[in-house]
């Protein structure tokens, strides 16, 4: 499905439409599973724009029927990397310090992730600990970023893109 065919028309796929296949179908995209989840199996909102102004997204889903095969399969088809992770990669700790903290100066990584995540989730989304796991795609940054949290059954996914 194209998502951003530049024609100043917001595409919408909440998990409470009455037809929620084509929603379905994006949320495989997103994650990229290789079939859609059950219905009652996930909760999602995604919002996709794009036009004179280029491309604004905001995507949440949270994936009730999580297992490692999924865990595995979705952080390595996006190239996910834990908070640790993201601070020792010397092309990208310095917009990734930017995004969870702005000025502030980052005492945690993993804490300062918790607290980002916490504050731009969608409320049918998990509460993000620092217990869990976390992952962001690589090269987030304050215009482009994937953040991906959960435990052993049930993932979340909160994107945003500005381009």
């Amino acid at each position: 499905m194209e998502l951003h065919p530049y024609d100043g028309v917001e595409r919408r796929f909440r998990h409470t439409d009455q037809d929620g296949s084509a929603g379905l179908g994006v949320v495989a995209q997103l994650l990229h599973l290789s079939k859609p989840p059950a219905a009652d199996q996930v909760l999602y909102d995604l919002s996709f724009y794009s036009g004179g102004i280029g491309v604004i997204d905001h995507l949440g889903i949270k994936l009730i029927a999580a297992d490692s095969d999924i865990w595995s399969e979705v952080t390595s088809a996006l190239a996910a990397k834990t908070p640790e992770q993201a601070l020792t990669d010397a092309a990208w700790a310095h917009d990734f310090r930017w995004l969870l903290t702005g000025e502030k100066a980052l005492v945690c990584g993993r804490e300062a992730a918790v607290n980002f995540i916490n504050s731009e989730r969608h409320e049918f989304q998990s509460i993000c600990l620092s217990t869990g796991r976390i992952y962001f795609v690589e090269g987030s940054d304050v215009n482009y970023w994937v953040a991906i949290w959960g435990d052993d059954t049930t993932l979340n996914y909160l994107g945003y893109d500005q381009g």
